[in-house]
């Protein structure tokens, strides 16, 4: 008998368990385990977010488009690539990762934020300030 969905769910459930406690390489493990039953946008975001965690950008951006190309309209896997993408200091496709978070999700303050903090390293202080008064906006200051 073949593993099912649910084993993938509690493979991704163990994978979660063990980033919670700083295991990312195990919570690879688990992720990797998951999508070679079924590949969904949860578990490429999940193992992405670990990959972040160890420093592996590159390869957490490509986790990122994969899980982009099965869903494309969540804004936690567009924000998390901007992430990625600025640890690479490639600013403009970050900006273009926290734009299309936030086209997703326009309360996305973080988004926001890490926009405007781009923008403000590129001395495009003008549009930078617009981020960071949605931000004050968005937070009720």
């Amino acid at each position: 008998m073949g593993l099912t969905e649910a084993d993938a769910k509690a493979l991704v459930s163990e994978g979660i368990l063990s980033a919670d406690y700083d295991e990312h390489k195990e919570a690879i493990e688990f992720y990797d385990k998951a999508l070679k039953i079924v590949e969904t946008s949860e578990i490429y975001l999940n193992k992405g977010i670990s990959l972040v965690e160890l420093e592996k950008y590159d390869d957490a951006v490509t986790c990122y488009d994969k899980a982009a190309t099965i869903d494309g309209n969540d804004s936690l896997i567009w924000y998390n690539r901007g992430v990625a993408l600025t640890q690479l200091e490639k600013y403009d496709d970050a900006i273009s990762s926290y734009e299309k978070a936030i086209e997703i999700s326009p309360g996305y303050a973080d988004a926001w934020y890490n926009k405007g903090e781009l923008l403000k390293h590129k001395e495009q202080n003008d549009e930078a300030e617009t981020c960071f008064a949605k931000v004050k906006e968005l937070e009720g200051e």
